[in-house]
């Protein structure tokens, strides 16, 4: 293991995305506010580029994302029309983000965290109609029924949870299980991608001896090698056009090849490199796909199980996506709001025989960097997107399978690496088992009830490292530094004035994990006197996706129940400064280390109020440190050395002390300072 396994994130992964790029402006860091991105000038030239950009990264693969979908052989006739209708989903989707998000760069299409669940029912659907005698008709009919309604129920619950605050629930499960489904999809991903290359079915762990053939071999190379560069231009790159810019070379590398060795398209496609020529599709024919006498209604039933975990996992993973934008831009976003927003889009997506999908975060960041924040660019894609629907081409009967293929191998690729390597050196071994176990659990007993014994590892797990809950309390501590009469004088008046101490100790004991986060940070506001009102509820940015961790929604203060509260006074007066003695906190988990104090934090800063900890075990500074929720070593002893100097920089971080009163001198040093000036 590096020696960056116990530390944070690495710089490397912050890419500047338009290093010597013209046409883009460059980010020069993420302390510029909002308004100064909104002030760079764009022309109607880079609104066309940039979203011609998002175009060619998107539309390989939506098209790979149906062959997810409907990988069952019983859809292979129909391939043509259902990847159009997926693209039209993400017409719809962008269509929703364009008119009623927030951000005027929002990118929206359908997206892959419900991508197995969706599979899961269309093969469920597939294999009890065929077992029953049934037709291809029926399967196509009742799959593009049951699965778009499933898409609408779960955008109505989305707008349901945002509009009452509800995302909480999300919460409550747990991270590890979470990551050990997002390498399910890595390598669901990665098989699709390898039997679009072959032109074969691959459903079960045994199908990929189909590489063992030296055809299949042969034509299964090109796309796992593309993949493989694909994967390092997106995590080395500096340039945000590199991407795409690989993603037209290739094809066109392709036929240029075919061209100097004096090879047809229909011999390459009788070789099994370019997809069996069909007729065009017009766009009447993806309307006539359905026939409602056909449809087998009792398959929602059948359905249901899987539905309730693709809401779980796609609200989770839109949570995931909104916090990587808010991270990005530097400024809060209002999670439930923006959930309303995707419960919405896929509403509407479901009406209209589509699929889910939400905010793509990487594709909504690059047009954020740019600083081409027009809704022209979400309007030119959506043309884009139309004009492939209404094309009688059929991309499959022209494009290299490899390409095509490459995408999805790219997809898998990043995130099996992501959650099954990266996110080694951000969880404790048990977390890690964890994931792994919910992995291999979907692999050997299918998704849901992989994912619902991932459930209960986790839980077992916690039950047996929990030796006692978790306690707050407020104590009476002064550090042991001799100060002066004048500032000992001060330091009673202000610092530890028995009715508004600018200066408040904590004491938190026992482990603080996925199940009792919140709990933990309603105390902590109660006992400093932190509220939220109606009108200041502000979404606190949560933790990147790339640090994975835990994502949970601000509750207001009265959302639990007083019975489990620290009693306190009804009116608190907010301190300047808050030191949590956490010397007894035995276990931090990935869950909580974000949605309890890195919101904390946030929030404490937005109040002024300078969030410290003490006290702090080996893991538990990993946790923090790892998922950014504290700063790097280097740049806390920085910053402490600067805060000396200015009193008021904060920079929404709980920053670490070695001993609870090494934290009460520095915060009375702090308190001296801001009174003598």
């Amino acid at each position: 293991m590096s020696n960056s396994s116990y530390g944070a994130i690495s710089n490397d992964e912050c890419k500047s995305p338009s290093d010597g790029l013209p046409l883009l402006l460059k980010k020069e860091g993420n302390d510029k506010s909002a308004a100064e991105e909104e002030e760079r000038g764009y022309t109607f030239l880079h609104i066309v580029i940039y979203a011609i950009i998002n175009v060619i990264i998107a539309v390989p693969g939506l098209i790979g994302y149906a062959s997810v979908i409907f990988n069952h052989p019983s859809f292979q006739p129909h391939m043509a029309e259902l990847a159009k209708l997926v693209i039209f989903s993400s017409f719809v989707h962008q269509l929703t983000f364009t008119l009623f998000s927030s951000l005027s760069f929002a990118i929206g299409t359908v997206q892959d965290a419900g991508l197995i669940f969706l599979s899961a029912m269309a093969n469920t659907i597939a294999n009890e109609i065929i077992n029953d005698g049934g037709t291809i008709e029926e399967v196509i009919s009742t799959t593009l029924v049951v699965l778009p309604l499933g898409t609408a129920a779960l955008g109505l619950v989305l707008m349901l949870l945002g509009k009452f605050r509800l995302l909480d629930i999300v919460s409550y499960l747990p991270m590890p299980v979470i990551g050990g489904y997002l390498a399910f999809i890595g390598y669901f991903c990665l098989e699709a991608g390898v039997a679009l290359c072959i032109g074969k079915s691959m459903t079960t762990i045994s199908d990929w001896a189909y590489l063992l053939e030296p055809r299949s071999l042969l034509l299964a190379t090109p796309g796992l090698l593309a993949a493989l560069i694909l994967t390092i231009i997106s995590r080395k790159a500096k340039n945000d056009a590199v991407l795409p810019t690989a993603m037209v070379a290739i094809p066109a590398l392709f036929y240029v090849v075919l061209y100097f060795c004096s090879v047809t398209l229909d011999e390459a496609r009788d070789s099994g490199w370019i997809g069996e020529e069909t007729p065009p599709v017009a766009p009447k024919e993806l309307i006539h796909l359905v026939d409602f006498n056909l449809v087998h209604w009792s398959m929602i039933k059948k359905c249901m199980g899987t539905w309730v975990g693709m809401l779980f996992v796609v609200a989770f993973a839109s949570c995931l996506d909104i916090a990587a934008v808010s991270i990005d831009m530097g400024k809060p976003l209002d999670t439930n709001k923006e959930m309303v927003t995707v419960g919405a889009s896929n509403f509407m997506s479901g009406l209209l025989f589509g699929f889910t999908g939400s905010y793509i975060f990487s594709q909504t960041i690059f047009t954020y960097r740019t600083g081409c924040h027009s809704r022209l660019v979400g309007v030119f894609i959506m043309a884009a997107y139309l004009f492939v629907c209404i094309s009688p081409i059929n991309i499959l009967s022209v494009a290299p399978l490899f390409f095509l293929g490459s995408t999805l191998i790219f997809i898998g690729y990043d995130l099996l690496w992501e959650w099954l390597v990266d996110i080694r050196e951000k969880l404790f071994l048990m977390e890690y088992l964890v994931l792994l176990t919910t992995f291999i659990a979907i692999q050997i007993i299918g998704m849901d009830f992989g994912i619902i014994f991932g459930v209960v590892v986790a839980v077992i797990d916690h039950v047996a490292s929990t030796t006692r809950i978790s306690s707050l309390q407020r104590v009476m501590k002064r550090s042991r530094a001799v100060w002066s009469n004048d500032h000992w004088q001060l330091l009673q008046l202000h610092g530890y004035h028995p009715s508004n101490p600018k200066i408040v100790t904590l004491e938190l004991s026992g482990p603080v994990f996925f199940g009792s986060s919140q709990k933990v940070m309603d105390e902590i506001m109660d006992e400093i006197g932190l509220s939220v009102s109606e009108d200041e509820v502000k979404k606190m940015s949560m933790a990147s996706p790339h640090t994975s961790t835990h994502i949970s929604g601000l509750r207001r203060n009265n959302s639990f129940p007083k019975s489990r509260r620290v009693q306190v006074k009804p009116k608190v007066v907010m301190p300047r400064y808050v030191v949590i003695d956490i010397s007894e906190m035995h276990l931090l988990d990935a869950s909580a280390a974000t949605s309890c104090f890195g919101q904390l934090a946030k929030l404490c800063e937005k109040r002024g109020i300078f969030l410290f900890a003490a006290g702090v075990l080996p893991r538990v500074e990993c946790m923090l440190r790892s998922h950014e929720v504290s700063l790097k070593f280097e740049e806390e002893v920085e910053w402490k050395q600067s805060i000396l100097l200015n009193e008021d920089k904060q920079n929404g971080k709980l920053i670490l002390f070695e001993t609870l009163f090494e934290a009460l001198e520095f915060s009375e040093r702090l308190l001296i300072q801001s009174k003598s000036r």
